[in-house]
């Protein structure tokens, strides 16, 4: 990891821990797909406004800090649901649909995306 990641994951670490202080930080060892080995990722439990838990997983790109920053429910990993991505991501930007693509760039946070997959799951439970 170079001194630009190190620096930036250092701040986002901060921010987990204020926003999200039940997240913890992990390395992907190979066991999830979503999060190969060497990946940094963020676990831990959202409940929704209807009092429902889910497990979230924020995952780093590969070339961190670049690249789009990715939320997978664990929960809904194996079941097809509207804006989820086939590996199973959840699609909280849009690049098309009138969608500037926000979301996607470097100065994107993991609070950012946790936030986002947030309120996807409230939307989601509400849609259900």
């Amino acid at each position: 990891m170079n001194a630009d990641a190190k620096s930036r994951l250092t701040q986002e670490i901060k921010t987990m821990s204020r926003c999200f202080p039940q997240f913890k930080l992990f390395e992907g060892d190979g066991s999830y797909s979503f999060a190969p080995r060497g990946t940094s990722f963020w676990g831990g439990r959202i409940q929704t406004n209807f009092g429902t838990e889910y497990s979230l997983a924020v995952v780093y790109p590969p070339n961190y800090p670049h690249g789009a920053i990715k939320a997978y429910v664990l929960e809904l990993m194996n079941e097809t649901t509207p804006h989820k991505y086939c590996d199973g991501h959840l699609c909280l930007y849009s690049n098309d649909h009138g969608g500037g693509g926000e979301g996607i760039g470097d100065g994107t946070t993991a609070a950012t995306i946790t936030a986002w997959a947030a309120a996807w799951l409230n939307a989601w439970e509400v849609y259900k």
